[in-house]
């Protein structure tokens, strides 16, 4: 017996005789209709996405495995991995005895900052560097 509407199964019921069942079977039936193969995401916006999703600490790599011809994507897992190298430098950082620990801290919450700044850049679609760390580092993208 159900708790909630009090129904009972009966010998020749099935869970497709339940009322509750067949209300939901007719709204995604009427629902289905509306659904066309042409309602997937473009690939513009899914290009977007990953690029964006690749400010995520490592996930960069995942964004380059799954869509490598992208240039929009390339640029922005460049400025990714920029941004973690200097999240690992942050690291050697929080070693020296005394300012260490504060200044990884202002460190960190400036390279946050900038991967939201990032991403937000990606998820709009614009090739635009990382304010002030990003224009260095491509600068010497160029060098070498």
């Amino acid at each position: 017996m159900c708790i909630s509407c009090g129904w009972k199964p009966e010998g020749g019921d099935g869970m497709f005789d339940n009322p509750i069942f067949q209300y939901m079977q007719d709204a995604f039936e009427k629902a289905g209709p509306q659904m066309t193969g042409d309602d997937r995401i473009p690939d513009e916006f899914r290009e977007r996405d990953l690029a964006a999703t690749g400010y995520i600490g490592p996930l960069f790599i995942y964004s380059l495995i799954k869509n490598s011809d992208s240039d929009l994507i390339k640029y922005h897992a460049k400025q990714s991995a920029m941004l973690l190298a200097l999240h690992a430098l942050n690291s050697v950082v929080a070693v020296v005895p005394y300012v260490g620990k504060p200044v990884k801290k202002i460190n960190t919450a400036i390279l946050v900052v900038l991967a939201f700044l990032g991403a937000r850049n990606a998820y709009f679609g614009k090739k635009e560097p990382v304010p002030y760390v990003g224009q260095i580092f491509a600068k010497l993208l160029e060098v070498f």
